[in-house]
């Protein structure tokens, strides 16, 4: 709420100052935030709004609004004013084509701004996709050499996609999401002449049913049938329906997209390779840096591209395999190629935004992993009745981690003298001062609780970094495998995506999307405004319903935070205005003036607790937690809330999600 209130300001600001729009390029050039799309959209519309017939504005506000990620409905209607603005326009012709993605109708609309004017440069890396999906070659190599000799296409990008290529063996595919990743692989081969062998295939052309058949018969491959299906499942499947194919990945995969088959994706480069057993992937590395990669571009700006530059955004991920490389350089003496190494390691990180996580990594030792030496405190039994059911292959903890369950780990790690462990990923209280500082050690300290007291041993643990919550999870992983009695006989207890999180808060076991807007749900029908408890029901769709949190089966509190009574549902932060829930006279109507226990509200559909509210939690994306907390506001702690933070905090702690690898 507060961000959305300062954004809107720094518009209303900009508007005042009579602050000019810049043009919205493609992503094949430009990348930069959805926040900074939206100010422009935002600041294009004024030009329309000043003249309705202006199609240059016309088509950056599509595009910015595009790039925002404003809803399907939104840019539909958008369509609509701009047939009545500006018909029969070159720009309109190029909002269709966009508009009706990757269809014959959309290939026609691109084809036909194309004649309309030739010189205008907005069709021609749409229609190399176009002629990709038609098959024609020939055309799809005319519009590669219009886009290079276009101002389009980021220099920085044409390197990094050639990395890309030669990363891979002879022969292989190479599977793809996006076109800024795609186009410029298409245009290497096409004009350059590079790594014609590999065959590319893009997952968000594979939808066009005609193109997908054909280009896997070309290739003669099994079809991983579309109809139906996530792209998660096809990126799935199709290793194992085309076991004779080498297969790679991009590493500009989404992470939800390519977490079923995670653990047999090896980086090589500037791609991961499929495999069911381990391969030799750090020999690869040390190949493709040292002798295959064009690297003097991250080094010298040749072009002097705007920082922006979709090639120098894409830059980060560099940072893993030669990370991987500069760690065999030490491990093998080869000081002075690991000191120019860490060179260009760090100032990749600095222009990405990276430089603490490098830090981290490079500043730990061999020591800090945390060696598996079985744990006699950890009750596996319990560890597997805690996590509920999301999907097949996905569990959630019931609750967040507590403090008795870290302190589970911390004083294994005391125990086996893992002196370095301990220091690294013990509670952080650094920044606190006297009397907070007492307070925090008592409620992290790993007391012994009994009938009579039960210290702060329940309640969520706070205060623990990103990388101490990861370990955690990889230390409970290693123990689970370990066990004799467990029920399944490979699992990995990790952080969860913010998809997963997502499905996992709202709690509706039947969810058929991992995009929670577009999921349907089952609620209750109410016959007044006020009626908690219904019998008829019907379904609706989350995104139209302003559902915010996981009670949203009784439809009347949806949105609501406290019940009939006035009673709080969740543990948040609210104004002194409003009054205590009876009979918790002193301590609002939440009953908590911090932490509350884990399990203190009711679960979810799901069997989660204290998904929205009491502390944020933590996801696999560093920096970002999710849920809000009792430090935030109701509308700041929704199924839908994400929060930045740069430090462990009191209002900050985690929730384990285990994926069954092998059942």
């Amino acid at each position: 709420m507060k961000i959305t209130v300062f954004i809107l300001s720094l518009l209303v600001c900009l508007s005042a100052l009579g602050a000019e729009p810049e043009v919205i390029y493609p992503k094949i050039k430009i990348i930069r935030s959805a926040e900074w799309y939206g100010e422009q959209a935002s600041l294009w519309k004024e030009k329309i709004d000043h003249k309705k017939t202006d199609q240059f504005s016309w088509l950056n506000y599509y595009l910015a609004s595009r790039f925002a990620r404003v809803d399907q409905h939104t840019l539909d209607a958008m369509v609509k004013s701009m047939e009545a603005a500006i018909p029969n326009s070159y720009e309109l012709l190029i909002v269709k084509g966009f508009q009706q993605e990757y269809s014959a109708q959309s290939i026609g609309a691109f084809q036909s701004a194309f004649q309309m004017n030739p010189h205008q440069t907005a069709s021609y890396a749409p229609l190399v996709l176009g002629y990709e999906i038609l098959g024609d070659l020939n055309k799809r190599k005319e519009f590669s050499e219009r886009l290079l000799k276009s101002d389009l296409l980021s220099s920085s990008l044409l390197n990094y996609s050639y990395n890309v290529l030669m990363s891979l063996e002879s022969g292989a595919v190479l599977i793809t999401e996006g076109e800024n990743t795609t186009i410029p692989l298409f245009v290497l081969q096409d004009v350059m002449n590079v790594r014609q062998d590999i065959s590319i295939l893009s997952i968000d052309l594979m939808t066009n049913e005609d193109y997908r058949l054909r280009k896997l018969a070309e290739n003669k491959l099994n079809d991983a049938a579309v109809a139906g299906k996530s792209i998660e499942e096809i990126v799935a499947q199709f290793p194992s329906q085309n076991p004779a194919a080498t297969i790679y990945y991009t590493l500009t995969m989404p992470g939800e997209d390519i977490r079923s088959i995670k653990d047999q994706l090896f980086v090589v480069g500037l791609a991961s390779q499929f495999s069911n057993k381990r391969i030799d992937n750090l020999s690869r590395i040390r190949e493709n840096l040292e002798k295959k990669f064009l690297l003097d571009y991250l080094t010298v700006d040749f072009n002097g591209e705007s920082e922006f530059a979709t090639g120098k955004i894409l830059s980060a991920n560099y940072l893993v395999p030669m990370l991987m490389l500069h760690e065999y350089y030490l491990e093998s003496n080869q000081t002075e190629k690991a000191k120019d190494l860490e060179v260009l390691i760090n100032k990749i990180a600095a222009e990405s935004g990276k430089s603490l996580w490098v830090q981290n990594f490079l500043n730990r030792s061999v020591a800090d992993l945390v060696p598996y030496i079985p744990s006699n405190t950890l009750n596996i039994k319990a560890l597997e009745g805690g996590q509920k059911k999301i999907s097949a292959t996905l569990y959630g903890g019931a609750y967040e981690i507590t403090n008795q369950d870290y302190n589970v780990f911390l004083n294994y790690l005391v125990e086996n003298k893992l002196n370095e462990q301990y220091e690294r990923f013990k509670f952080d209280l650094s920044r606190y001062d006297e009397p907070a500082l007492s307070f925090m050690k008592s409620y992290s300290a790993a007391w012994i609780p009994s009938k009579k007291e039960k210290y702060y041993t329940n309640f969520p643990a706070v205060n623990v970094s990103h990388e101490a919550a990861t370990a955690f999870c990889e230390w409970l992983t290693e123990q689970y495998n370990g066990a004799a009695d467990r029920k399944h006989k490979k699992v990995k207890f990790r952080l969860p995506t913010l998809k997963e999180w997502q499905i996992a808060a709202l709690g509706y076991p039947k969810f058929t999307s991992w995009e929670l807007d577009e999921n349907m749900v089952e609620v209750g029908v109410p016959k007044n405004s006020t009626d908690e408890l219904t019998k008829d029901s019907r379904m609706v769709l989350v995104k139209d319903n302003d559902i915010q949190y996981p009670w949203f089966k009784s439809y009347n509190y949806r949105n609501k935070v406290l019940n009939s009574h006035g009673c709080a549902l969740g543990n948040f932060k609210f104004p002194d205005s409003v009054k205590p829930c009876v009979p918790r006279q002193k301590t609002g109507p939440d009953g908590f003036a911090l932490m509350a226990p884990v399990g203190a509200y009711f679960p979810n559909g799901m069997g989660l607790s204290d998904v929205v509210g009491n502390v944020a939690e933590m996801i696999d994306e560093k920096g970002k937690a999710c849920g809000g907390s009792w430090n935030q506001a109701p509308e700041e702690s929704t199924i839908h809330s994400v929060q930045t933070y740069s430090n462990p905090e009191s209002f900050i702690g985690f929730r384990v999600f285990m994926e069954v690898i092998e059942p």
